[in-house]
């Protein structure tokens, strides 16, 4: 699991040389461009958990337990276009990515049978813990849960197959934060929000970081299909997560304002001047950073299918996912214990 997500942070946060100076209107049009590029990647990513095998809905007392570890494709357009407004130099592993930006994901879950009427239950949480990434040159957290309820459409006889029909809540939030080079310009400049010209009021910071932080909350909707034979059961099946996503980023470090420490009161007149000027969102600004932030809603149509081996209470499963909104792949494995 770690290395899943080292390679994640190779891939996104590499980011080499220069954060020159950056006019705030640009940011923000960046964020909010990023925002809906990812818009309908993240309730896709969200998704990842709770694709068992079976479709057959079974009441209690019947229950399972198990791990999903996997990841999703972001477009690498998302942080491409970002990079240019922001003068960050990104790897070629992103610049490259054909197929896109992994996003990984993983959650420990269950689902257990319903009482009297034919339905269960399952849920699914999954998060980073810090000791797990205290060796890495990078701040990152992460935090996926959810839970689903199905119903049955059809269950298994002879040579019809079991159907089943599932809705749920995802939420999904994953920040991650690294060092930028420092001697260079890392600089905002805000003088446009107060109506002066280019240059007059500049934020620049010491110890700077990059920051890049995505939330969504979605409802998801699936139908799938399953056929045990022997020890396999194949299935396949499609969904649809609707998301409202929250993306951003920005600056981290010791702020100076005009080249000298920012007071508590040139915050609240900065906050001021965003509010009263018109096409400005209020960043999150303090002393410790400048944060933008771009609400999108969006919503995607996703195929999947795997496999499980069920080796009696022991079940493996490997499975694939196509979003057919951003062409993007997703893949997952399943290893629980069910009864």
């Amino acid at each position: 699991m770690k290395k899943i997500f080292i390679i994640l942070i190779i891939m996104m946060i590499g980011i080499s040389g220069v954060f020159a100076q950056v006019d705030f209107a640009d940011m923000q049009d960046s964020f909010a461009a990023f925002s809906d590029d990812v818009s309908t990647s993240l309730p896709f990513a969200s998704t990842i958990g709770l694709n068992w095998s079976d479709a057959t809905v079974r009441n209690f007392p019947h229950f399972g337990v198990g791990i999903t570890t996997g990841a999703v494709m972001i477009p690498a357009d998302a942080f491409t276009d970002l990079a240019s407004v922001m003068g960050f130099d990104l790897p070629t592993e992103i610049t490259d990515a054909s197929m896109g930006v992994p996003l990984p994901g993983y959650t420990i879950e269950g689902r257990i049978g319903g009482l009297f009427l034919p339905f269960d239950i399952g849920v699914k949480f999954g998060f980073i813990p810090t000791d797990m990434m205290a060796d890495l040159p990078v701040a990152v957290d992460y935090t996926l849960a959810g839970f689903d309820i199905r119903t049955p459409i059809l269950k298994q006889k002879l040579l019809l197959p079991s159907i089943s029909l599932g809705v749920g809540y995802n939420y999904l939030k994953s920040g991650i934060g690294t060092e930028l080079s420092t001697g260079v310009g890392q600089a905002i400049d805000i003088s446009d929000v107060f109506g002066n010209s280019a240059g007059t009021d500049v934020l620049t910071f010491t110890d700077p970081n990059a920051r890049f932080e995505m939330e969504t909350n979605v409802i998801d909707v699936k139908l799938q299909v399953s056929k045990s034979l022997l020890i396999f059961t194949p299935y396949v099946g499609a969904g649809y997560a609707y998301g409202w996503s929250t993306a951003g980023g920005g600056v981290t470090g010791s702020v100076l304002y005009n080249d000298t420490d920012i007071t508590a009161a040139e915050i609240a007149a900065i906050e001021a001047a965003f509010d009263a000027a018109d096409g400005y969102d209020s960043p999150d600004l303090s002393s410790d950073g400048f944060l933008v932030s771009s609400e999108s809603d969006g919503g995607s149509f996703r195929a999947y299918g795997g496999i499980s081996v069920n080796l009696f209470i022991l079940k493996l499963d490997l499975n694939a996912m196509y979003n057919l909104s951003t062409q993007s792949l997703g893949a997952s494995a399943n290893v629980r214990l069910a009864f």
